[in-house]
């Protein structure tokens, strides 16, 4: 369903029922604010068309929040007097202007977020595997080294063996890299080299860092993105918040951030 929503007598729209109820948790709509969608006769009130918007939580329940939160529109932490309510939403002062005139613009805020898409995402995996492969190579020197030096000379000398053994070790040293590699950046940084690069973190879904544990989990997450044809890695390019099956997996989101 499209609506349409009145602001400073301007109309805005069509935005689909989903946006609507983000502008409305965010506070950009309120109960009398104008709404039309196909059907209705005429503009009305939005809590007469789909009633009140809930109160905000009790003092109380502010007062025993955290002394430190994550901004909901660049995911990055802030102590609790550096964020600002804007309705349901909590954000920085380096991100209120764009967000307020967003909100007034009739713009997505899905979640206040702006999410890293499929193309973006590509791009940034395509640098890290380069990163990661240029560490493989060095790792597989040694094997080419020996190969020069003793020429036809491996079955007789029987260190086949020797050297499938030592393949499938410098295979697994080269998995233990790409998934310290994935935990240590995704959780201290908040993102790999590709995707810090390209202006891109990752963080869960209520906004927080992506501890070591759930980094390593989501790494493993995307074989199975990948075995299935790679279509866990196109639902991005569909999802409404641009995930992939990994992130709805951990639930994790990719969204761009302000250096």
């Amino acid at each position: 369903m499209k609506w349409y929503y009145a602001d400073a007598g301007r109309q805005i729209g069509p935005i689909e029922e989903s946006e609507l109820d983000d502008l409305v948790r965010a506070g950009a709509i309120g109960d009398d604010t104008l709404v039309w969608c196909e059907g209705m006769t005429s503009w009305q009130p939005h809590a007469s068309v789909r009633g009140a918007v809930p109160a905000p939580p009790p003092m109380a329940a502010v007062m025993d929040a955290p002394a430190s939160g994550f901004c909901s529109e660049c995911g990055r932490p802030f102590p609790s007097d550096q964020l600002v309510a804007v309705g349901n939403a909590s954000v920085c002062a380096a991100c209120k202007p764009a967000y307020l005139q967003r909100l007034r613009e009739g713009g997505q805020v899905s979640g206040a977020r702006r999410y890293g898409g499929f193309w973006i995402r590509f791009v940034a995996r395509l640098i890290d595997g380069l990163i990661l492969g240029a560490v493989g190579l060095l790792l597989y020197i040694p094997f080419g080294a020996r190969a020069m030096i003793f020429p036809g000379n491996s079955a007789r000398l029987g260190v086949v063996p020797m050297f499938a053994g030592l393949l499938g070790l410098v295979q697994m040293l080269q998995l233990a890299i790409a998934v310290s590699y994935e935990a240590y950046f995704v959780s201290t940084r908040g993102g790999t080299p590709g995707k810090l690069a390209l202006g891109l973190r990752i963080i869960r879904a209520d906004g927080s860092p992506v501890p070591a544990g759930l980094a390593v989990g989501r790494y493993f997450a995307q074989w199975i993105s990948a075995i299935i044809l790679m279509i866990g890695y196109i639902m991005a390019a569909f999802d409404d918040q641009k995930r992939a099956l990994h992130d709805r997996i951990c639930e994790t989101r990719v969204i761009h951030f302000r250096t």
